[in-house]
């Protein structure tokens, strides 16, 4: 799953998603992400809300979760 806003991606690699534990669910404060126990993986629920803080990225062990570039203060206030 590839995600972009502006000048950030944001992607999940569901295949990579196999820790089993969720600790980016536990890091994401804004409620992005969910925790299937079957088949015990991170699912993505409501990228709307993503600040791209990076909490899950950095807490992934598997780096199932990666973004890449970064917003300025005037692509935020023009809703690029």
């Amino acid at each position: 799953m590839k995600w972009k806003f502006g000048k950030i991606i944001f992607e999940f690699d569901k295949d990579k998603c196999q820790c089993g534990v969720g600790r980016c669910v536990e890091a994401c404060g804004q409620g992005v992400l969910d925790f299937l126990e079957r088949p015990k993986k991170m699912k993505v629920i409501n990228l709307t809300q993503c600040i791209f803080c990076r909490q899950c990225e950095d807490v992934c062990p598997k780096k199932a979760i990666s973004t890449h570039g970064a917003l300025t203060l005037q692509d935020i206030r023009v809703g690029k």
